[in-house]
């Protein structure tokens, strides 16, 4: 895109901006913050920087912030559209309310989704402990390798690192001793004559 199209694009958009007053006023400032809070918060909760205020004691997420500035996204955007094409008040008012309201109970449900694979993952995680596995890939000194760990009947592959001073090889038998953080565990190798249980 060029400078000149990109500054026509702005004049425009400004132009329309200046045009807008009353209820479409309302909608555009409503769309415009809700649509920029939201953006900045989806993408805070993408990178795991999540700032949240849930007011729901379930966690659900349906009245997170994230909730509120998509809602008020949709519905300034959608009482724009209606508004636009000849609809009265009350009938843009109508389906921005609607709108705003299916967004952030798929908001909600999206941040509960995910919230809830999180702890999953975290109850996964604490199963680790006290399993026992296989090097996968060699684990050096000071460096993290791969185990292969067996855990209800199914074999995980986990990164891992030991406080063995030679490192453990690819095939050693181990145990893990801690989850040191996120899929990162700590193994420690098993002497061939220790009877490990069943």
């Amino acid at each position: 895109m060029t400078i000149l199209a990109a500054t026509s694009i702005w004049g425009k958009l400004t132009n329309y901006w200046d045009s807008l007053s009353g209820l479409p006023l309302v909608y555009g400032i409503c769309a415009l913050v809700g649509g920029v809070l939201f953006l900045i918060q989806f993408t805070m909760l993408i990178i795991g920087m999540e700032f949240d205020i849930d007011a729901l004691a379930d966690g659900s997420g349906h009245f997170s912030l994230q909730g509120l500035s998509g809602f008020f996204a949709l519905f300034g955007i959608t009482g724009l559209f209606l508004h636009s094409n000849g609809y009265s008040a009350f009938a843009s008012s109508a389906g921005g309310l609607g709108a705003g309201m299916m967004m952030m109970l798929l908001v909600g449900k999206m941040i509960y989704s995910m919230r809830k694979l999180e702890s999953s993952g975290n109850v996964t995680m604490d199963k680790t402990v006290g399993s026992k596995g296989t090097v996968y890939a060699q684990i050096a000194p000071g460096e993290s390798g791969e185990v292969t760990v067996t855990i209800g009947n199914k074999s995980r592959q986990y990164e891992a690192v030991t406080d063995h001073p030679e490192g453990l090889d690819t095939g050693d038998r181990i145990e893990v001793i801690e989850v040191v953080a996120g899929n990162l565990v700590k193994v420690q190798k098993l002497n061939s004559n220790k009877k490990e249980k069943a």
